[in-house]
Parts: structure tokens; C-alpha cells; sequence
């Protein structure tokens, strides 16, 4: 499953030149390109349709789009093209031309730190867009390690900001060049969960690597499991129960509530990483969830919050049909039990107290899933899970 980044009303910058312009049939404003041989490997496809007027770059990442395919490496993902789409998702160029010639506007000018940190943007959201659309679990954790080598590279030309600092960069210069309207907002949402996801990620990278050799491998197949449960979890909300059709802020509520899902899981993991490394005895905060709590919570969640709205606006036609909720479900359902079955794997690897505290936290995190106990970082938008 992947994000859909162009529902979020994104600018044409971001749509051809990172998302591969979303078109899928040939149009008069486009050429095709044929035999992509100057691309390395076998990660081809014969033709690749280019909208015309895009400069050589925008070009090359549209192919990189098509033709970046799983298992995508570390020197995959550093080897994309640079685009330049983040200046044209917010007010960069705007303020840019009024600062030539408004005193008032001279903070605008972009000084050496901030042309560094946009190169930083530009880079680390063209790596985002290929490892959500194009990636798998394992392709993810390579994108971590990749933007690990920017961030030292960063750090190489700019040795005041602080290693751990880096990616706050890409917010502030984001920030800095927003006029503020509803559009851009959006769009800096979407960078934020962006590298909300990105520190997940690598905080399970790291997880990965620490444990003993004896029970690595159990705890990869974890990740990959919660990866794809992460996936269909976020994919049946913005799909099914959380529609909005109407609501203004819907882009930003969606990355958001990503934003959310990732803050949590890495809170989660600081527990099990206690456990596990050290040793520490976790109790159980919520009550074990039944089947039938599950099947319910599976059931609320198939209908939009706002099926009354959607109803008294006459608006029946954005109510989700079968065709769209049940292959939710039913990914979801089977992510679900991937997942367990992987903790079950792990915990019963575990000594006896640590495997207790595992299943623990395990049953917790049910709980928090279906939103019968406050998760560990609230949703910061309309709503929490937390019942």
C-alpha cells in the first residue's frame, strides 16, 4: 500500500517532478521514452510517458519513478536525480522576487544555511516519495541508511547545526518560505510526518542491529510485519473511516494522523527496546481484547465518521462502497494476524520474564489500536483514538 500523496492537492511541481505525474494514459502534452538504456541495472521498463515542458531533470526523476523498483539500495536512492520541487510548493519564489526590491521582504533573502537546507528538502523528499511508493519493508530501512548519508553530508557543509538537528532544518526553511495559507500548511504536514516516519524507521533500524544475533532475525520479521499492519491500519482510515470530503484540512488531517501512528510506534519501541536490551519488567496498563472487540472496532471502522454529514448533505455517493472497504478489511485483518503471530515468534525467543513483558506490551499496544486505551502520543488534530 502506499500514501497517496497526490489526493493531498499538491502542487504540479511535486506531481511531476516527484510523483511521477500520476497519469497513467498518454496525453497530446506528453512524449513517450523508449529503451531506457543509460539506466543502470535491470530496474526498466520499455516506455515511459514524459509530460512535455518539463525541464531534464523533472524528466529523469518521472523515469527514476518508473523504473526504481524493490530491492532499492542504499546507492539507488542517493543516486536520484535532484529535483527542485519543495520552492514551488511554498511561497519561495514569491517572497524571493519581492525581496529584490522590498527592504521589508530582505529576510527572504536566502542565505547560505538556507539554500543548504532546501538542497537537504529537495533531497530527502525525493528519496521519501520513492521509498513510499516504490518501497517495501526492507527498501525502507535502506532509505533510513541514505538519509543518514545526507545528514552527515549536511553536516560536512554546514558543522555549526547539530547532527541531530539536521532534519529540523527542512521544517524551518519550509516554515520560513509558507505564506501561511491552507495549501502550504498542508504540505508541511505532509514534510513533517515525512520525517516522523523517516526517524520510526531508523529507530528500528537501529533496534535491529542491537539485539543479539540469536534473535535478529525474529525481530526484522516484527518490523516487516508491523510495517505492512502500519500500511493497512493508515490506508482503511483515509480510505474508509475517515472521509471529510468537505473539510478543508483533510490533506493535513491525513498526514497527520500518519504523523501520529509513526510517534506512537516509536514510543512503543523505546519499551520494547528496554526489555529486550535490558531487561526491564513492563506490566500491562490496558485489559486483553477479545475477538469480539475486535470484529467490532473492525466494524465502526467501515463506515465513514461523518456517514450522518455525508447523509444530510445528500452526499450518499462518498459513502465508501464493498469494493472499496472490504479489501481494507481484509488487508488489515490478515496484517493484523502476520503481526501477532511475529511477536508470538519473538516473545517465546525471549528469556521467560522478558517474553512475559513482551506479550505485555504487546496486548497494550491491541488496546491502543482500537482505541480502548489513551495511546502513548495523543492525536493532535480533531480527535485521539482514545475512547
Amino acid at each position: 500500500m502506499k500514501r497517496k500523496i497526490t489526493s493531498l492537492l499538491f502542487c504540479a511541481s511535486v506531481i511531476f517532478a516527484s510523483c511521477g505525474g500520476g497519469s497513467s494514459s498518454k496525453s497530446e502534452n506528453s512524449q513517450t521514452i523508449e529503451n531506457t538504456d543509460s539506466l543502470s541495472d535491470s530496474k526498466q521498463c520499455d516506455s515511459v510517458i514524459i509530460p512535455t515542458g518539463l525541464s531534464k531533470e523533472d524528466s529523469i526523476a518521472i523515469i527514476e519513478n518508473c523504473t526504481t523498483k524493490s530491492p532499492i539500495s542504499v546507492s539507488d536512492y542517493l543516486g536520484l536525480a535532484e529535483v527542485h520541487s519543495i520552492e514551488g510548493c511554498i511561497n519561495y519564489y514569491d517572497y524571493i522576487e519581492k525581496a529584490k526590491n522590498d527592504p521589508e521582504y530582505a529576510m527572504y533573502l536566502p542565505t547560505h544555511r538556507d539554500s543548504a537546507a532546501m538542497r537537504l528538502a529537495n533531497h530527502f523528499m525525493r528519496m521519501n516519495y520513492v521509498a513510499m511508493h516504490n518501497g517495501n519493508a526492507k527498501d525502507k530501512l535502506q532509505w533510513a541508511m541514505a538519509v543518514n548519508a545526507v545528514i552527515d553530508t549536511f553536516c560536512v557543509s554546514m558543522p555549526s547545526i547539530a547532527k541531530d538537528s539536521v532534519l529540523n532544518e527542512i521544517t524551518r526553511i519550509v516554515g520560513k518560505y509558507s505564506s501561511g495559507c491552507q495549501f502550504e500548511m498542508n504540505f508541511e504536514c505532509y514534510v513533517s510526518s515525512s520525517i516522523d516516519y523517516y526517524r520510526t524507521i531508523e529507530s528500528y533500524r537501529q533496534f535491529i542491529n542491537a539485539v543479539p544475533s540469536s534473535i535478529k532475525s525474529l525481530v526484522q520479521k516484527e518490523y516487516e510485519a508491523w510495517h505492512d499492519l502500519n500500511n493497512a491500519r493508515f490506508v482503511l482510515w483515509r480510505d474508509v473511516s475517515y472521509m471529510q470530503e468537505w473539510y478543508s484540512m483533510k490533506p493535513m488531517e491525513i498526514e497527520g494522523y500518519f504523523e501520529y501512528l509513526s510517534r506512537n510506534r516509536r514510543a512503543e519501541l523505546d519499551v520494547e527496546r528496554y526489555i529486550i536490551l535490558f531487561g526491564k519488567t513492563y506490566q500491562q496498563k490496558g485489559k486483553t481484547i477479545t475477538n469480539t472487540e475486535w470484529k467490532a472496532w473492525i466494524a465502526k471502522s467501515s463506515v465513514p465518521e461523518d456517514i450522518d454529514d455525508l447523509k444530510a448533505m445528500g452526499e450518499t455517493n462518498l459513502i465508501p462502497s464493498d469494493s472499496i472497504v472490504i479489501p481494507r478489511v481484509n488487508e488489515l485483518n490478515s496484517t493484523f494476524t502476520k503481526w501477532i503471530q511475529a511477536r508470538k515468534n519473538l516473545s517465546a525467543a525471549l528469556p521467560k520474564e522478558q517474553g512475559r513483558s513482551y506479550d505485555c506490551i504487546t496486548a497494550d499496544i491491541h488496546s491502543r489500536i482500537i482505541g480502548k486505551l489513551a495511546p502513548i502520543v495523543p492525536y493532535a488534530f480533531r480527535h485521539s483514538e482514545e475512547e
